[in-house]
């Protein structure tokens, strides 16, 4: 009886693997393994183009049109700091004076000697006139003029430097000396920016080169406020990084926004179907 059940088992072992061979041959199978994978990696291409498609924001940095730390080119005593960290200025708006002593002394000796030889040369042009001085008097008096005016240019130059002017209107960043200090000639004193206009440099996928132009206009999402500008590209580079394959753009906010400081960050919003 068992060996009955045994054969019987066996028989039908057998029978269930001739069916399975007919029913999925071995060359289908492979057939249909390519099929998938084929089919798969096609979705897979399609679904990273329309991904690749549907980006258009890229990360922002806000930061001033111009800054600068500003250094002193006189070595003298500070006499008075005029702005504070955060304080905005005008363009030729005093920052910071010396006490320049030395300076203001050589300038006034030098007004006097310019005026003694100024005299010099009048009176011997007068007396050149009457054959009372030679033509070499005039020439040796007109050349101490000049050196004179000279010297006054140079004293003149010296005592500017006495007072650090504004180069443009901006605000102050940081102020990084006290009054009274005696500072070196290019010791750094003030930190300041020209946020009138607040740019931006951002990296652009390459793909996106032909659809993006001087003038091209975005919107840029600025966390720290919530809000969304205006923005508009001035320039863009010549050439494409190869290893991030992106491109350098360099953008400014339109109009002047009070509420944005440089440093704040977010997200450029470009409209690719323009």
């Amino acid at each position: 009886m068992n060996s009955m059940k045994s054969a019987l088992t066996h028989s039908t072992i057998i029978a269930v693997a001739v069916t399975a061979a007919c029913l999925f041959p071995p060359e289908n199978l492979a057939q249909d393994a390519g099929v998938l994978a084929q089919s798969s990696a096609a979705q897979f291409d399609a679904t990273m183009a329309d991904t690749e498609d549907s980006i258009d924001e890229v990360r922002a940095l806000l930061v001033p049109h111009r800054q600068a730390m500003i250094s002193s080119q006189v070595a003298e005593r500070i006499r008075t700091i005029h702005v504070r960290d955060g304080d905005r200025f005008s363009e030729g708006d005093i920052l910071v004076s010396f006490t320049c002593d030395l300076i203001e002394a050589s300038l006034r000796s030098a007004f006097a000697k310019k005026k003694q030889y100024q005299i010099t040369y009048d009176a011997n042009v007068e007396l050149r006139k009457d054959d009372a001085a030679s033509k070499l008097d005039v020439a040796l008096s007109e050349a101490r003029l000049e050196e004179a005016k000279a010297n006054l240019a140079l004293a003149q130059a010296q005592q500017q430097k006495c007072s650090v002017m504004a180069p443009y209107d901006g605000r102050v960043v940081k102020v990084t000396v006290n009054e009274h200090e005696t500072v070196e000639i290019g010791t750094s004193l003030i930190e300041i920016l020209d946020d009138t206009q607040l740019e931006m440099t951002l990296h652009l996928p390459s793909s996106w080169v032909a659809s993006v132009s001087n003038g091209t206009k975005f919107k840029v999402s600025i966390d720290e406020t919530g809000k969304l500008y205006d923005a508009s590209v001035f320039s863009i580079s010549p050439k494409i990084d190869a290893a991030s394959r992106t491109v350098e753009i360099n953008a400014r906010v339109i109009g002047n926004q009070d509420d944005l400081l440089a440093g704040m960050s977010g997200y450029a919003h470009f409209d690719l179907r323009q």
